[in-house]
């Protein structure tokens, strides 16, 4: 009969060395598995240090877990700061897992949202040491069922979970699902995710340094770009606008708000809206038109903001109090402040992604703190810088702007007309026969009177924003219409003229009347130069005190005298 060689030499080998060999074996294949996951770690190590964006990193991650354990989903979570009060870890990349979930209130919600928050549980503590964590029993039912039903973890459909962990401390969680086959991920596993996991963690920790340098790099250059924008506005309705929008713009948020404390009321009030609104209400608010809400200290997230005087973000749909069908998923308040006196509060809601469109997982991170800061800083001195200006160039009896302003607005919007070739109309207004009415009912009256009229003035500029009104001293007011002509000008200032003619001004219980003349000239048509405009339209203004008063003139440009337009019913002035 015939063997071959191994067959003869097995015959005839000694039992006792057959073992040894035998053991040998798999020691060497053991060994050879050993060498092949330290390639496999080394080289994964390698390609995640080259990667510095931590979402292509947790990617990369992933693939190699899944690959490894052919498991059907993975998901990681890192430790988060959008609840500065809580340790919580948040999803940052998922594979395999759908898109939605149900939260415990019922509500969908999208998978980025998803957070489990550290606690002294059982469950954490074990996470704690750093173990690979088999989390399912043999029956499939959870190994931790007070932590489950807790935190709703059951959406992370897995069977595994992997602590990342950076000196001593966990960093982030990977989660593993079942293998394609549908059985468990098997122990023998544990030892490579583990050693995987630590080279993941360090690579993590340092792309997630990485990416704050830059942020903070950025959020300086914001700074400086938004100083040197409105470092030179001095006109406080215009800075409270500028301020809001770069801020909306910097913290790419969906909508906001400026609120400025009333030293009156002791309560904040709504001054300047922006973002995501209809513009007819932005404007409405912005220009006094619509009132809105006032809050008191320490009421809604903005009056906490201002009471404690600190940032307050709030990034979780459950915490914050719901108004309207338009759900705000986030929210920060961010008090301003000059030498420590509270000015206001801006408050930015919910994000916007790179499209402009609302962002329903975006959220306040601790950088957007930093820079909410940063911005709030500059516009707190800004805007007390702008109130000192305000008022340096705003009359004090009637709230207008004075003639200092005036003039400087006359030659600014003269020049622009130049640029743009347009023109503008500047109309004179004087309450007819002050002097009489002052000595009749007294100067308190008169003053009263004269509040009363600049109020009539101030609301007849139209809501376009092209009508500029001032007190120009004594009982005289001008008025710049900007891109007007004659005749509008005209149509317009006669509204203003019988506003006034028909409204009792009731003082000490007695109801005052008082009428006004106007006199109007166009700039470029009827006078090249702002002195030229500012004579022809007094000389008009004098033609319709000659012809009677209570009336409006316009200045001919031809021959710059006067022509009278007769009101419909003409009254006398309160004698």
């Amino acid at each position: 009969m015939h063997f071959d060689g191994d067959h003869q030499a097995s015959a005839g080998a000694d039992p006792q060395l057959i073992l040894e060999l035998e053991a040998y074996r798999e020691r060497a294949l053991a060994l050879e598995h050993q060498l092949f996951e330290l390639r496999a770690l080394l080289q994964s190590g390698k390609g995640f240090s080259q990667i510095f964006k931590v979402e292509d990193l947790l990617l990369a991650f992933m693939a190699v877990c899944r690959e490894r354990c052919d498991a059907v989903n993975a998901a990681v979570l890192l430790e988060d700061d959008l609840d500065p009060d809580t340790k919580q870890f948040r999803v940052r990349s998922y594979d395999g897992i759908p898109d939605r979930y149900t939260a415990t209130d019922g509500i969908e919600e999208e998978l980025y949202v998803f957070r489990v928050p550290e606690d002294e549980g059982l469950f954490w503590q074990v996470l704690k040491q750093g173990d690979v964590t088999g989390v399912r029993q043999m029956d499939g039912t959870p190994r931790f069922p007070t932590a489950w039903r807790k935190w709703n973890l059951q959406v992370m459909q897995a069977d595994v979970w992997v602590p990342l962990m950076r000196a001593g401390k966990v960093i982030g969680i990977l989660t593993l699902g079942p293998c394609a086959d549908g059985t468990r991920i098997p122990e023998s596993d544990y030892h490579f995710l583990k050693e995987i996991a630590d080279v993941a963690a360090a690579s993590i920790s340092f792309t997630i340094e990485f990416e704050r340098s830059n942020q903070i790099l950025d959020n300086l250059r914001t700074l400086y770009d938004i100083n040197q924008q409105l470092a030179n506005v001095n006109d406080f309705k215009t800075l409270t606008i500028e301020t809001l929008s770069t801020a909306v713009q910097a913290m790419k948020a969906q909508r906001a708000n400026l609120m400025l404390l009333n030293e009156t009321t002791g309560k904040l009030d709504i001054k300047v809206v922006w973002g995501d609104i209809p513009s007819a209400v932005r404007d409405g608010i912005n220009d006094g038109r619509i009132r809105t809400r006032s809050l008191a200290l320490g009421e809604g997230v903005a009056g906490q903001a201002a009471q404690l005087g600190k940032p307050l973000r709030l990034n979780h749909r459950s915490k914050i109090e719901q108004f309207s069908t338009n759900p705000v998923h986030c929210i920060m308040a961010v008090p301003l402040t000059y030498g420590g006196r509270l000015l206001g509060v801006i408050n930015l809601t919910n994000k916007i992604d790179a499209h402009g469109n609302e962002d329903p997982i975006g959220r306040y991170t601790e950088q957007d703190e930093h820079l909410a800061k940063g911005l709030a800083d500059q516009a707190s001195h800004n805007l007390h810088k702008a109130r000192l200006y305000d008022a340096s160039i705003t009359d004090r009896l009637t709230g207008l702007k004075n003639n200092r302003h005036f003039q400087e607005q006359l030659e600014h919007q003269m020049a622009r007309c130049r640029r743009e070739a347009t023109g503008l109309c500047l109309a004179i207004v004087d309450i007819d026969h002050f002097k009489r009415f002052n000595d009749t009912y007294g100067h308190k009256a008169g003053d009263f009177v004269l509040t009363q009229t600049a109020r009539i003035l101030e609301d007849s500029c139209r809501t376009t924003g092209q009508d500029q009104a001032f007190r120009y001293g004594g009982e005289e007011f001008c008025m710049l219409l900007n891109e007007t002509e004659l005749d509008a000008a005209m149509a317009e200032m006669d509204r203003f003229r019988a506003t006034v003619e028909t409204t009792d001004h009731v003082w000490q219980g007695q109801a005052l009347r008082v009428t006004c003349s106007v006199g109007i000239c166009h700039f470029p048509s009827g006078a090249k130069n702002a002195r030229d405009l500012f004579e022809f339209a007094d000389n008009a203004l004098y033609a319709a005190k000659q012809a009677g008063r209570n009336r409006v003139c316009i200045s001919d440009p031809a021959t710059q005298a006067a022509a009278a337009a007769e009101p419909t019913s003409p009254s006398q002035p309160a004698e």
